[in-house]
């Protein structure tokens, strides 16, 4: 029996990810497509456009078979943080294939730079520390140690959250195939047509432009919108009233970032201005966001290395053939099958509801949308 997994954010779901979808399955040959899908706030460090009800039913509506949750700690982290929660979850569940997108096609690519990197890990390592401490960010002192090692190049977020996959299942020796299929649009495209980029769709719904040619049941988006903007108000109040000492105890400040955000806060306007002041050689736009996100959620270096060892599966949408299976793997899965959040108690849980209370600052309905995050069981699309 082949589980195809696909790692999702569907920020929002367009047409390009249909194709994903049905191309993953064309290629698996799956009897089961599972879909681990980023919850309130996504990998880049925003939230997500939509909330994660909602966007786990339009993946149900289009042929995915069952989502869970990625949890919080692990969706708004590095690529190598979020593949690791997202991969983890796909094997506990019983997955045997993976499928995603890439720029070439090639998983021979990803998988021959992922051995090299397991056989030169600690140079590997010691030139990426050498290139940040000479100011490259993170992402770039990668690829750079990969030119040298391998004279092979990984650049663009999606490629370098690929690899990270694929070295995700090699270093833990997962019973796990991994796929990857040619992209159809450039990442960063902002054009929007048939098979937009997420960019080129976020930034048409932002301005109030026509999108319906680029989204399926576009009417999920004539409601609450959340943007990063939005926030501003509170992350400003947070650092104003916040000590230093404070805010160097925060996931994700460090190197006297806490200094930088006292300096800059007090004449900055929005969020955009402010994270301009912040982006540095060393500090990307995804960086500083997730840093943000964990500032408003208070979130200390304690809590999130606390939460991190997940063991549990939060169920948000499925199918009846997705259902069929969950009766199934829940006899041989060692981690919790969790349908209702008052069900277990798990340190992840309570800063999923955290980042729900925080999300729900901007939201038209506030009540409702904590309610749901604590009331809520799986949407069941009946066949």
């Amino acid at each position: 029996m082949k589980i195809l997994g696909i790692i999702v954010e569907y920020n929002p779901f367009h047409n390009g990810h249909i194709y994903h979808i049905q191309k993953a399955k064309e290629i698996t040959q799956c009897d089961y497509t599972i879909a681990v899908m980023s919850s309130s706030f996504v990998q880049r460090g925003e939230p997500a456009i939509i909330d994660k009800w909602q966007r786990s039913q339009l993946a149900i509506e289009y042929g995915v078979d069952l989502v869970i949750e990625l949890p919080f700690i692990y969706s708004c982290q590095s690529a190598d943080y979020f593949a690791k929660g997202a991969i983890d979850l796909l094997h506990a569940i019983g997955v045997t294939d993976i499928c995603f997108g890439s720029e070439d096609g090639k998983i021979d690519t990803f998988i021959e730079i992922a051995y090299a990197i397991q056989k030169h890990s600690l140079q590997y390592n010691d030139l990426i520390k050498k290139a940040m401490k000479n100011g490259l960010r993170y992402p770039d002192a990668c690829n750079q140690a990969l030119k040298i090692i391998l004279n092979k190049e990984i650049k663009t977020p999606n490629d370098l959250l690929g690899l990270s996959y694929v070295k995700e299942i090699i270093m833990n020796q997962y019973p796990i195939t991994p796929h990857c299929f040619q992209r159809t649009n450039n990442y960063h495209d902002t054009k929007l047509q048939n098979i937009a980029s997420a960019t080129a769709i976020r930034q048409a719904i932002f301005q109030h432009q026509d999108i319906t040619h680029s989204l399926p049941h576009h009417e999920y988006y004539q409601n609450d919108i959340y943007q990063l903007n939005d926030f501003y108000p509170y992350l400003r109040y947070q650092i104003l009233t916040s000590s230093t000492d404070t805010l160097r105890n925060y996931h994700m400040i460090d190197e006297g970032l806490e200094n930088a955000l006292k300096k800059y806060i007090v004449d900055s306007y929005d969020m955009e201005s402010l994270i301009q002041c912040l982006l540095s050689k060393r500090y990307t736009r995804p960086r500083i966001q997730r840093m943000i996100i964990h500032i408003l959620m208070k979130n200390t270096k304690k809590e999130i290395q606390d939460a991190m060892n997940i063991d549990y599966l939060r169920i948000l949408a499925m199918n009846n053939k997705g259902r069929a299976y969950l009766n199934k793997i829940k006899k041989v899965c060692s981690y919790k099958i969790v349908t209702n959040y008052t069900s277990y108690s798990h340190p992840a849980l309570d800063i999923e509801l955290k980042a729900t209370k925080v999300l729900s600052l901007i939201s038209s309905h506030p009540q409702n949308i904590i309610k749901k995050e604590y009331s809520s069981i799986p949407y069941i699309k009946e066949d």
